[in-house]
């Protein structure tokens, strides 16, 4: 089976929890430490061997474009006064994947975010991966669904397993059948149940792989009366008619559409960091001793 050589990041959400910061920033360029989480999230698709990666933005999000832009003015300011390293980190950023934009002009869901991707990925399985979700793992998570395709095919949704009090957050996945190894034949996704109506506790969350026929889903799928086209509906279509896989990703999770979250992500990110580490450790350290 051909591996996965493209991917899709949507990042279309107008973030209205971080207002008033996404007023005029997108949430997706908030920095985790000094690093924008979206360039984290493309990084990830890199680190699995994906080359060519589509981000769907809204119309007010341009500054992303710049952002995963070449921009050689920028790098010779730089290398005149003498910040090679920075330079050469500037540069990476516009060359380590050939980004490409689509714009959803308007918010009709991620289902409709994701048709917009359908001519990129012109025929091929793709991952996909929420632009709301962050994973710090030793093996890209991207890349641990993309081998569970290259075993079983067909569509793979990224799982991890929650507690109770936390899977009415999630969709939570039917399992049919484990295939081992952290694999699962499913047949179904319940949207944030109630704990005690979640089919399991395996939820789904934020990484994907999809098939070239996955349209074909998408377009079946009706449109919610508040004219939204939600993505988790086709592969629930799609995990009826004829299933398909869920696999446990190994890795630490960030919901970056939560503050909590958010904050999380920055704190545990700052101590991996090793300039930043010990002496942030220490803070707090001593910080706690005073709560």
């Amino acid at each position: 089976m051909k591996k996965i050589r493209k991917a899709v990041i949507l990042a279309a959400g107008r973030g209205t929890r971080f207002l008033p910061y996404t007023k005029a920033c997108p949430k997706e360029m908030l920095p985790v430490v000094d690093t924008p989480s979206l360039q984290l999230i493309v990084q990830e698709a890199v680190s699995a061997g994906i080359k060519d990666v589509l981000i769907v933005i809204s119309p007010e999000k341009e500054v992303i474009r710049k952002h995963f832009s070449v921009d050689a003015g920028f790098e010779d300011f730089l290398l005149a006064h003498g910040k090679k390293a920075e330079a050469r980190e500037i540069h990476e950023i516009g060359t380590m994947a050939n980004v490409s934009f689509a714009v959803q002009k308007v918010a009709d869901g991620s289902g409709k975010a994701l048709l917009l991707a359908e001519s990129f990925l012109d025929g091929e399985a793709g991952a996909v991966l929420n632009g709301d979700d962050l994973v710090y793992s030793s093996v890209s998570a991207v890349k641990q669904l993309c081998d569970c395709w290259e075993t079983f095919g067909g569509t793979v949704v990224g799982v991890q397993k929650v507690s109770e009090k936390d899977i009415s957050k999630y969709g939570s996945v039917k399992i049919a059948a484990d295939e081992g190894n952290g694999t699962f034949f499913i047949d179904g996704i319940k949207e944030k149940p109630a704990a005690p109506e979640a089919p399991s506790l395996y939820a789904a969350l934020g990484r994907y792989v999809v098939p070239a026929d996955f349209f074909g889903y998408l377009r079946r799928v009706p449109v919610a009366e508040n004219g939204e086209l939600q993505f988790t509906d086709a592969l629930n279509l799609q995990a009826a008619e004829k299933g398909i896989y869920a696999k446990v990703f190994e890795g630490r999770r960030y919901d970056l559409g939560s503050k909590a979250g958010y904050l999380a992500a920055n704190v545990e990110y700052a101590l991996r960091d090793e300039n930043l580490g010990g002496g942030f450790a220490e803070y707090l350290k001593n910080l706690s001793e005073n709560l």
